[in-house]
């Protein structure tokens, strides 16, 4: 079973694609829509077209799954409106290729989870250096054979991957749980994403 892990922007678009049993980091990129000069439906029609390709280049099957954050906090909501709409090109297209679409997986769930942040919201700066710092020293093995840079200078220049990356690597835990208790992936995610919201979140 593979895994691949994205990180849904209309500007760039981070992907990871892991190995669920290893949880070894097998390749990593990004999807680049077409720039703002265009309409959006040109760039939505040209971003569809990419994932369409980049879907069968990496060769998932009924087996394997893909799993999207789920959306965040903007304050523009016309912003977040556009990378739904990214976010559900993703998924539809991943379900007709019959590749497993279980749920998605919270942006603060990452930060209170893997970057160990409690309380009060901080700085995107802070979030984003942090977690720059957490992929270098947990992937950088996995990233040197694929022959991507792990410094932090490149890191910082690529964080629509290293986001991808810290989704895939909190989504591998949540699927091997269910499956270790017998659970359906999707609502193993679902239940606990209810579970996290309503212990965490509302404290904070």
């Amino acid at each position: 079973m593979r895994l691949v892990a994205i990180d849904p922007s209309i500007t760039c678009t981070g992907w990871a694609l892991f190995d669920v049993q290893s949880e070894r980091l097998l390749g990593v990129g990004k999807i680049k829509p077409l720039p703002p000069t265009y309409t959006l439906a040109n760039r939505l029609d040209n971003l569809q077209s990419q994932i369409k390709s980049f879907l069968s280049e990496i060769k998932l099957t009924k087996d394997d799954i893909l799993i999207c954050e789920s959306p965040t906090s903007m304050k523009d909501p016309s912003a977040a409106f556009k990378v739904e709409q990214v976010r559900c090109i993703f998924e539809a297209l991943a379900r007709e290729q019959n590749i497993q679409v279980p749920g998605r997986i919270n942006p603060r769930t990452i930060q209170y989870e893997i970057l160990g942040l409690r309380g009060r919201q901080l700085e995107r700066a802070i979030v984003k250096e942090l977690a720059v710092g957490i992929v270098e020293r947990t992937q950088k093995k996995n990233l040197d054979r694929i022959g991507f840079s792990c410094s932090t200078e490149n890191l910082k220049k690529h964080q629509d991957i290293v986001d991808a990356i810290l989704i895939g690597s909190l989504a591998i835990s949540r699927v091997k749980s269910a499956l270790a208790s017998e659970t359906p992936v999707d609502i193993y995610l679902r239940s606990l994403e209810r579970i996290v919201t309503r212990t965490k979140f509302k404290a904070a």
